[in-house]
């Protein structure tokens, strides 16, 4: 059940920041005004990096109760750290992509107060999309 609940809370946090980046486009070429771009993209951080932490919550827990059902089953003993090897990478990455969002919302504060050129936080926010891209779906394969 939490890996069903994990796979749809990555899917919506990927609908979020592909709609954050549609909606910041939209704000800079002057469709919509900057309000309905920045308290979407702080909701939107927030439900990404909940599910992030949540995902590393859950491979945490996984691991523990592996450990603990195959105690005393040698036999097991391969499989589990073959898991833990394909799972290995994934805090790092959940990692990167919640530097990379954490820097993106903080460079849109600087660039709307016109302290950071627009480039900057546009830039973080394409490499925030990007790797929060991969996280989920590197996330997905391993709840699977």
């Amino acid at each position: 059940m939490m890996g069903l609940v994990l796979r749809l809370l990555h899917a919506v946090s990927a609908l979020l920041m592909i709609g954050n980046v549609v909606l910041g486009y939209a704000a800079a070429y002057g469709y919509i005004g900057l309000e309905h771009h920045i308290p979407f993209g702080f909701l939107s951080a927030l439900v990404i990096v909940f599910a992030h932490a949540m995902t590393l919550f859950y491979f945490m827990g996984i691991g523990s109760s592996m450990r603990e059902a195959i105690a005393g089953r040698g036999d097991l003993t391969a499989l589990v750290s073959e898991g833990a090897a394909s799972r290995r990478r994934l805090p790092l990455l959940l990692g990167l992509a919640l530097v990379t969002l954490m820097a993106a919302v903080i460079l849109g504060g600087g660039s709307h107060t016109q302290r950071l050129p627009f480039w900057i936080h546009h830039s973080m926010a394409m490499a925030a999309l990007v790797i929060n891209l991969i996280a989920n779906q590197v996330s997905v394969r391993a709840i699977n």
